[in-house]
């Protein structure tokens, strides 16, 4: 896994456990039905007060993405199995392929103005870049340094 994921020992469930997030502690119970072949996940905050309760653990999607709570953990939470063989969360797959994962990819990095000419620029303002307009990132012009162009090669045919 190349994301940083929560785990927990399927074959004991339910099974209750303690997780940081959003430097809060969280009090997570994953449990199993048998019936449908699906789990579930109840958040509660350190003193054990239910946040969410019984959220389905879907493929791809992100937990609590319709909840609207300030004491929810600000990170996004999504099952993800970066094979992508697992199209759904079931018993056999889960913690094997696909994983409770902690998205923690920056948001904005697909959108086209968050660089300056290449220059990484996470919030997309320019003002604290540390450029001025007519700077450049680049030490010299293309007409100071030309390397390819005035490279001769001395084969000794002459």
């Amino acid at each position: 896994m190349y994301m940083d994921t929560i785990q927990f020992n399927k074959f004991q469930l339910p099974e209750t456990f303690l997780v940081t997030l959003s430097g809060n502690d969280y009090e997570i119970t994953v449990s199993y039905n048998e019936v449908n072949d699906r789990l579930y996940l109840t958040l509660a905050d350190e003193n054990g007060e239910p946040l969410v309760t019984n959220e389905k653990l879907v493929a791809r999607e992100p937990l609590f993405a319709d909840i609207s709570d300030a004491n929810l953990p600000s990170e996004d939470l999504v099952m993800i199995d970066e094979t992508g063989k697992s199209t759904c969360v079931n018993f056999s797959n889960i913690n094997e392929d696909i994983f409770i994962t902690i998205d923690d990819t920056f948001t904005g990095e697909m959108d086209p103005d968050n660089t300056n000419d290449g220059v990484y620029n996470p919030d997309g303002d320019d003002t604290s870049m540390g450029l001025d307009d007519d700077d450049s990132d680049d030490s010299m012009d293309d007409d100071e340094f030309d390397g390819l162009d005035d490279f001769v090669e001395d084969r000794g045919d002459a």
